[in-house]
């Protein structure tokens, strides 16, 4: 007997002091040093200024039009405070304006090309400095720039429901700006906007590959509230699954741009190539990998494929279209990396691999996971998410107390007749338990011992599945594979996909008399925290 379950459970800066410069949309392409500041202008319309001791950006002026706000800067994280910065006009042909700023362990790079409404970046991030998260934060005047992401947009009259960042109005809607968040696999362009003018992050091809969590990690774009804020989460403890890595990472971009979103492409990032920055990787300095995917049981069937490349120093990802065997990577750092095919989001086999620099490696992945076939039930696809599970559509965008959310209640599903979208995409102590699953067996299925297994793919606050077997055998209580932080709540639902298998002995837990018309049933319900 199969189920799949996905539990879980509730728990329950520098001020600018000085009026940004009024800017001539006409500036020509170049920079002026002034009094603590920085002022360049890339001579299509976009002048920035900042200033020299922090590197905090206080002034972004676009076509004639402040979009700074006013009482917060823009900076890597809350600000850096104290820095060492540098500006410089680079040699290569277009003339490259460079800034680059020095504390222990962080070097911030900004760089301006002509004609282009851009600011490119590098963050070189060493263990010498131990931070709780890396982000670059743009806090933009939300009167200049009044569109966010709407399921991040905190509006007037909003109280706080948990900790100071789930929102929730009158009627019942939440809000919160890591409702913002979306798979790193794809949020390659992102932005705000407002009336003639967009603001966007465009990250590279391999602009994530020294932050954390893989390709299915998420994290925090956008805040609107008292400023429109636009981030880039480069590392953050919001729902880790493992350690931060550390070294160069980006290239990434804020663009801008009169309204609409640029392409992914629209960016060439090609010229860091050239530049020597601390702890860029160059292409030449790096390799590949063609590689073939082994699924001689099909159990990718027609499934959404990913594969993923990690190691302690970096991680890549390939989508990989239904039904094809064949993929190329990005191009890597050198080193021994850990191979990944995921069906959707569940892993279903690894490798070993050993890329080359300017090398191309040639190999397979066989998928090995054992993947169930014929059970008596089963409820959902076993596929690593909780897609078709009830209010599974709504829960990275929503808080789970939402009023649009289908109600949160006790039931009895019946296994093979009622719709898995009637089944709750998580379980939370004392609000939707305990879930009572009823099937029937023949007699001749009632005689063979059968396993029942449930699919987590994340739990919080020690939350783990009890099961009990008709009202007279208790399963005994798994370790819980919690996370340390919120998780459901923030609109994650897969953090560290484990499952939990338990045996029956038929003689235990069937005991009536006509075995081939019997009903049984298995009730679920969430653990509560350890002691």
């Amino acid at each position: 007997m199969h189920c799949r379950l996905f539990a879980a459970a509730l728990v329950v800066s520098t001020v600018l002091t000085a009026a940004p410069p009024t800017v001539s949309a006409a500036a020509s392409f170049g920079y002026s040093t002034g009094s603590d500041k920085y002022v360049v202008s890339t001579g299509k319309g976009l002048t920035v200024t900042m200033k020299q001791s922090t590197c905090d950006i206080t002034s972004i002026n676009y076509n004639g039009k402040e979009l700074q706000y006013k009482s917060k800067a823009t900076h890597v994280n809350s600000g850096l405070g104290k820095v060492t910065s540098s500006i410089k006009t680079l040699s290569d042909s277009k003339k490259t304006i460079r800034v680059i700023c020095k504390k222990t362990g962080l070097e911030q790079t900004y760089l301006f090309r002509p004609n282009e409404n851009v600011i490119y970046m590098g963050t070189y991030h060493a263990k010498d400095l131990v931070l709780p998260e890396l982000r670059f934060l743009a806090r933009l005047d939300k009167s200049a720039v009044n569109t966010g992401i709407t399921e991040a947009t905190i509006e007037s009259g909003m109280t706080a429901i948990e900790a100071e960042d789930v929102m929730q109005n009158s009627q019942g809607l939440t809000r919160s700006k890591y409702y913002s968040g979306v798979p790193f696999i794809d949020n390659a362009v992102y932005g705000v906007k407002g009336k003639s003018v967009g603001a966007y992050f465009v990250i590279s091809d391999v602009g994530y590959e020294t932050s954390s969590g893989g390709p299915f990690f998420r994290d925090i774009n956008n805040k609107l509230d008292v400023s429109n804020e636009l981030t880039f989460y480069m590392n953050s403890d919001h729902t880790r699954t493992e350690d931060y890595r550390y070294g160069f990472h980006g290239p990434y971009a804020l663009t801008f741009t009169s309204g609409a979103a640029p392409s992914a492409s629209s960016l060439d990032f090609n010229f860091f190539q050239d530049l020597g920055l601390t702890g860029f990787v160059p292409s030449a300095k790096r390799g590949k990998m063609a590689g073939t995917i082994t699924d001689s049981k099909n159990v990718l069937g027609n499934s959404d494929v990913v594969v993923g490349f990690s190691n302690a120093a970096a991680q890549y990802w390939v989508k990989v279209a239904a039904g094809k065997k064949t993929f190329t990577s990005p191009l890597m750092k050198a080193g021994r990396y850990t191979a990944t095919v995921y069906k959707k989001q569940l892993a279903v086999g690894t490798a070993s691999v050993l890329i080359n620099a300017g090398a191309t490696k040639t190999q397979s992945i066989t998928v090995s996971y054992n993947m169930t076939s014929n059970p008596i039930w089963r409820i959902g696809e076993w596929d690593g998410t909780p897609g078709g599970f009830l209010n599974a559509d709504k829960i990275h965008k929503m808080h789970p107390s939402d009023y649009r959310m289908s109600a949160w209640k006790a039931l009895t599903f019946k296994a093979g007749s009622d719709a898995d979208s009637a089944f709750p995409m998580a379980q939370f102590r004392g609000v939707n338990d305990p879930i009572t699953i009823s099937f029937s067996l023949t007699a001749a299925q009632a005689k063979v011992s059968r396993t029942l297994k449930i699919g987590i793919t994340l739990a919080q606050s020690s939350g783990r599945s009890s099961v009990t077997v008709n009202s007279k055998w208790t399963a005994p209580v798994p370790a819980s594979v919690a996370v340390k932080t919120r998780g459901v709540t923030r609109g994650v639902v897969v953090a560290t996909t484990s499952s939990m298998s338990t045996p029956f002995q038929h003689q235990r837990w069937l005991r009536v008399p006509t075995l081939s018309s019997s009903q049984s049933q298995v009730a679920l319900q969430t653990h509560p925290r350890s002691s």
